[in-house]
């Protein structure tokens, strides 16, 4: 008699794993991007001496910054040209999309950082942000640590829109500003450490 052969069944995927699929398989782009984020983030948390085990969560935190992007329209997301008021609005809109699908995830302790700095790492440390217009220390460390990581790796990276640019403009722009931005919309304590992390992140950023 011959032994049917069932096929196994597959294990229950964890959120994260949930989570990293669904930003992989729903946007290559995004998950590229945050992937660079959560490594920028986690060297920086390091270099300001946050011990390893919160500079991972912090990493970890700082992957899913943009997860509220898979629900914005990708015309308006990529769009090779100048946006509108109301689509830039669209777009400001993720990071409260970000935290309420986060929100819905089973209840562990380390979703409220991930909902945290996905609903805050558009804030500025000069109360310049958005959605909530938080200023200086009312943002969480994780948040303006994601912050800074956000900017540099949106800055390095080649978009539709723009070009790539080197380590050491993206490292000035942050720190001198320009036409666009300025340093006082970064924790400086943050800031500094992100340049003290320099070697660790180039060479972390080698595809």
């Amino acid at each position: 008699m011959l032994a049917l052969k069932l096929p196994q069944p597959k294990p229950l995927e964890g959120w994260v794993a949930q989570l990293w699929r669904e930003q992989r398989e729903s946007d290559p782009m995004v998950h590229a991007h945050s992937g660079r984020v959560g490594k920028i983030a986690g060297l920086t948390a390091a270099e300001l001496g946050i011990e390893n085990v919160e500079a991972l969560k912090i990493q970890l935190a700082s992957q899913f910054h943009d997860i509220g992007k898979l629900e914005i329209p990708r015309e308006v997301l990529y769009a090779p040209r100048r946006l509108t008021e109301d689509e830039m609005a669209i777009i400001r809109h993720h990071s409260a999309l970000g935290a309420l699908r986060l929100r819905k995830l089973e209840a562990v302790p380390i979703l409220s950082l991930l909902e945290d700095v996905a609903r805050h790492h558009h804030e500025r440390f000069d109360g310049a942000g958005y959605p909530d217009r938080l200023i200086g220390d009312a943002i969480s460390l994780p948040a303006r640590i994601a912050a800074v990581a956000d900017v540099y790796a949106a800055l390095w990276e080649r978009r539709v829109y723009k070009s790539a640019i080197s380590h050491d403009e993206v490292l000035s722009r942050m720190m001198n500003g320009d036409e666009r931005m300025g340093p006082a919309m970064f924790d400086p304590n943050v800031l500094a450490a992100l340049k003290d992390a320099q070697p660790a992140i180039r060479r972390a950023l080698i595809d």
